[in-house]
């Protein structure tokens, strides 16, 4: 929404708090929270300056502004909502005190995603067998996703499973160097897809038997602090996960019960696993019951802001343990003047 529009549509709402997602320079939300005097609570999944220089090689004339835009919002917000450990010490290494920070995990609509999807339609398009064992990947193809690890294991799953089959969903920087990987494959057991509506999204992962996260770390050696929304996309789906054990993921994730753990760029390790759960169909439909039950117990998008509502209750509890009324709340403000 354009900030005027922002501005009325929380005045007029009788809102508690203004929620937002931080992004690459904006102050809207900072801005909005002010004007209506609301508490700022922000979403907070990475530094945008740092990815730049780090992944992007960018440094502008803009990037120090930008910076100081970033520490703005997380300065004014009474709460910040991240999904890993590491960014919440990021945070704290930032001078931003501990107490008003949320590790709260990504979540997913289980009622979009979930087991009774049909991808039949899907599997006939790309030309799949009924009965054929399907492995599926789904992703932007970022340098931490893995996608060129997964290229270089299926050829070892397919080798020992001819009739099994891989699919790629979705493109993007690493999409290329995949594809030319995928090259080496037998020909005919891998299958690209590429963009789709995310509208499609839960019909192609249902076309799928079974679901890999390749996840690998940070180039950089630096501590991995993202937490991928397509893995509680994968736990909705009820289907069975091969899965990097890397860091906050192995926290996630169950190790033999919702999903098989490997380390991560192993990709003898991945393969061996893929077999295991190709071979393996009992497995497979019990650990995708498992993933199931999971997602909808603990990781619904109304779980999430639940845990969200709790932490801003108790954050503002007095000694007494009674929530304070939030028209009492303080919306902090900015250490330092901003321009």
């Amino acid at each position: 929404l354009p900030l005027a529009a922002a501005v009325t549509a929380a005045a007029g709402a009788g809102a508690g708090f203004l929620y937002q997602r931080t992004s690459r320079s904006s102050i809207a939300g900072l801005i909005a929270a002010r004007h209506c005097r609301l508490p700022l609570v922000s979403e907070y999944n990475g530094s945008d300056v740092w990815i730049d220089r780090q992944w992007g090689g960018r440094r502008t004339s803009w990037s120090a502004l930008a910076e100081r835009i970033e520490l703005a919002n997380l300065q004014a917000s009474l709460a910040i909502v991240v999904v890993s450990t590491p960014l919440r010490d990021e945070l704290v290494g930032r001078g931003i005190p501990p107490e008003r920070i949320l590790v709260n995990p990504n979540g997913v609509d289980p009622d979009r995603y979930n087991p009774a999807v049909d991808g039949q339609a899907v599997r006939m398009r790309l030309g799949i067998a009924a009965d054929a064992v399907v492995v599926g990947f789904i992703g932007t193809f970022g340098p931490w996703h893995g996608a060129e690890v997964l290229a270089r294991a299926w050829a070892a799953c397919a080798a020992a499973q001819p009739t099994a089959r891989l699919v790629f969903i979705g493109d993007g920087a690493r999409g290329p160097a995949t594809r030319q990987i995928l090259a080496d494959a037998p020909a005919g057991t891998w299958r690209w897809v590429g963009l789709v509506p995310q509208r499609e999204g839960p019909a192609h992962l249902a076309a799928c038997d079974i679901l890999v996260n390749a996840t690998v770390p940070n180039p950089d050696g630096s501590p991995f602090f993202g937490l991928p929304t397509k893995l509680f996309e994968y736990l909705a789906m009820g289907r069975a996960i091969v899965s990097s054990d890397l860091d906050q993921m192995g926290e996630i994730l169950a190790h033999e019960r919702t999903a098989l753990l490997v380390p991560p760029g192993d990709g003898a390790a991945l393969s061996a696993a893929i077999l295991r759960l190709i071979d393996d169909p009992a497995l497979r439909a019990h650990m995708g019951s498992a993933a199931r039950a999971q997602a909808v117990a603990r990781h619904s998008w109304r779980a999430h802001t639940d845990r969200i509502v709790d932490f801003l209750l108790q954050s503002r509890a007095p000694a007494t343990g009674v929530a304070t009324e939030p028209a009492t709340w303080v919306v902090p403000e900015t250490q330092e003047p901003f321009p």
